[in-house]
């Protein structure tokens, strides 16, 4: 079964997404497609896909390369969107099936293509896509699980930012001034721009607990065992890598009381939601619950958690990380897409 796909080559979770379906050997066939934001902001890996791997900078996708691409395969498998509607068609006019892994909260309201299968990559996806299956996102394999022993080192991914400021970067910030505790926060961001803003807004003074990081941080040291917590007081998604990385690595997570969070983290760490609201992404993509996440309740969990000992929660990432690895559910991604050839 030759299995194709059009992605991203760079650092965001889209890319790594992609890059770990190939790597794993679900996907057989690529083609890159340049990020919008351009190289300055977005470089394009190359290097991580045989050399000669055809590029595409724009929409709308044609020509004899795309074609040719399209001679020997079976399926094309999207991430999030398939970014050209119309050759998505194109792929079922040739006679190649179509699945997509999809993220409900950047779907379309009224999509043009209708796809053979929806691999749903949470239980929330799977009730915004019934139709589908749903199938866990594999743990990679070079993530590296470490015993925690004390909640002492907290740590936030806050990554380009993204929509919404969905990761609960702002609200983390301004619940600084109300933790008690002589924790250590360190604070990631590869938009440094964007941070600044964020620090400026929270209205956030110089705290001698509260480090940043501004840049990209190499996968390998994303989660090392320095930092003990990983929070992200997220407000909407189903899929979030970073929350499964970090468990998976051994670090307890501290986020949102929230489906689908509720229903693989320990509940004990997550953090009450305020209250909810309808709220999209873009026009035109489908509405969602948004959870509202105040500081106060933040700082709260953080103080309650701070020193205590975290290492049978650690354990259990260790758990998850074999129960989720590409060796358990690889053959779960191979059914799946055997069932529309």
């Amino acid at each position: 079964m030759r299995v194709g796909t059009i992605a991203y080559a760079t650092s965001q979770g889209l890319g790594h997404l992609a890059k770990s379906f190939y790597d794993a050997g679900v996907i057989t066939d690529v083609i890159i497609f340049r990020h919008p934001h351009g190289e300055e902001r977005a470089p394009t890996h190359t290097e991580w896909y045989p050399e000669g791997t055809l590029i595409l900078d724009k929409p709308p996708f044609a020509g004899e390369a795309l074609e040719r691409f399209l001679d020997d395969l079976d399926v094309m498998l999207y991430f999030e969107t398939p970014f050209d509607w119309g050759f998505a068609d194109r792929c079922r006019r040739r006679k190649v099936t179509t699945a997509i892994i999809p993220m409900y909260e950047w779907f379309l309201e009224r999509p043009p293509h209708k796809f053979d299968l929806f691999i749903n990559p949470s239980k929330l996806d799977q009730q915004y896509f019934p139709s589908g299956i749903h199938v866990p996102i594999p743990v990679e394999d070079d993530i590296v699980w470490s015993q925690r022993e004390y909640a002492m080192n907290f740590l936030h991914n806050a990554g380009h930012i993204g929509s919404r400021n969905h990761k609960g970067t702002l609200e983390l910030l301004k619940a600084i001034p109300y933790v008690k505790s002589p924790i250590n926060l360190t604070v990631r961001c590869q938009n440094a721009n964007g941070l600044r803003k964020l620090i400026v807004s929270a209205g956030l003074v110089r705290d001698d607990r509260v480090h940043f990081t501004f840049g990209e941080i190499p996968r390998d040291e994303l989660f090392t065992a320095k930092h003990d917590v990983y929070i992200a007081p997220e407000k909407y998604n189903g899929l979030s890598l970073p929350l499964q990385e970090a468990y998976a690595s051994g670090m307890p997570v501290m986020s949102s009381r929230r489906f689908p969070n509720t229903d693989w983290l320990p509940n004990e760490l997550l953090i009450p939601v305020s209250s909810t609201r309808r709220a999209q992404t873009m026009g035109g993509h489908l509405s969602f619950d948004e959870s509202v996440m105040e500081p106060v309740g933040i700082a709260a969990m953080i103080d309650e958690w701070y020193g205590k000992p975290i290492s049978s929660i650690s354990e259990m990432g260790r758990q998850y990380r074999e129960a989720n690895s590409w060796s358990a559910l690889k053959p779960q991604y191979m059914k799946a897409l055997e069932s529309i050839l």
